[in-house]
């Protein structure tokens, strides 16, 4: 319950992050699988999994909301004040996960394969194209029922990027122009906002869920190599160049993303054998 509350909480922050991906974090955590599962079949299962599927889901959830929570303020700073270490922190994290998620693929070198993969790194790149600019905007602070309206689909899409890798929620809200409203709506806890997005959220979630589950059970060697694909282009929108003053706090902050990755896997598999 510990593993998956910290599971959840790292998800958390990296879905507050631009270009960061939490259904990239819940893959290099190997519970990507079983969270689309357990929310695309939630409905519909019958009471025994769906108790099975709450203690699996209860505490990630948890975890996710202290992570959007309580570091919303601190990855704001981090980035203002450390953007070059926090952006090499998360592509560490990136490069140390593409070793576990091709080893799932047992078809990668496929004709399908590769055109999935390259079709997942197109997909990312036009993303990152249409990108708005990171400047901070000024706040909204006037709201109509038009304007809850677009928060609410703003979370079913937002949503929907969490839940697959590669593809981060938080840049297709800087491209939808609401980034920085919402990031000031958690941070000042205005509540009816909130309750939009948050409905948004839900909707986006189950629906992408149960998409993702249905193309990992009939098309998972594809499936991961189209992942793979947004996984790795994902970095491009992260990349924040090279400044030889800061080399070795770079590198070490890369490295610790790296060793953050060789950590949860070694915990995996010393689970998963006991």
């Amino acid at each position: 319950m510990l593993k998956l509350l910290f599971s959840g909480i790292a998800i958390g922050i990296a879905n507050i992050i631009p270009g960061v991906s939490g259904g990239t974090i819940a893959f290099i955590l190997g519970i990507y699988d079983k969270l689309t599962e357990a929310i695309g079949n939630f409905i519909l299962a019958p009471k025994s999994k769906k108790i099975e599927y709450l203690k699996f889901l209860l505490p990630l959830f948890f975890g996710v909301g202290i992570g959007i929570l309580l570091f919303a303020k601190v990855i704001e700073i981090l980035y203002l004040k450390f953007p070059e270490p926090t952006s090499f922190f998360f592509i560490g994290l990136i490069l140390a996960s593409l070793p576990i998620i091709l080893k799932e693929n047992k078809d990668k070198f496929s004709k399908s394969s590769i055109t999935a993969f390259i079709f997942g790194a197109i997909l990312v790149l036009i993303f990152l194209y249409f990108k708005k600019s990171s400047e901070i905007l000024e706040v909204r602070t006037e709201f109509n029922l038009f304007y809850y309206i677009k928060l609410l689909l703003c979370g079913i899409v937002g949503a929907g990027a969490m839940i697959i890798p590669g593809i981060s929620g938080s840049m297709l809200l800087l491209i939808l122009g609401e980034y920085y409203n919402i990031l000031s709506y958690v941070n000042k806890l205005k509540i009816i906002p909130l309750v939009f997005v948050g409905i948004g959220v839900i909707i986006g979630i189950v629906l992408f869920s149960k998409l993702i589950a249905y193309f990992f059970s009939n098309f998972k060697n594809i499936t991961i190599s189209f992942i793979t694909g947004l996984i790795i282009a994902s970095i491009k929108g992260i990349w924040p160049g090279v400044n030889s003053s800061n080399f070795f706090v770079n590198l070490f902050s890369l490295c610790l993303g790296c060793l953050v990755v060789y950590i949860s896997e070694k915990i995996t598999l010393k689970k998963n054998k006991i």
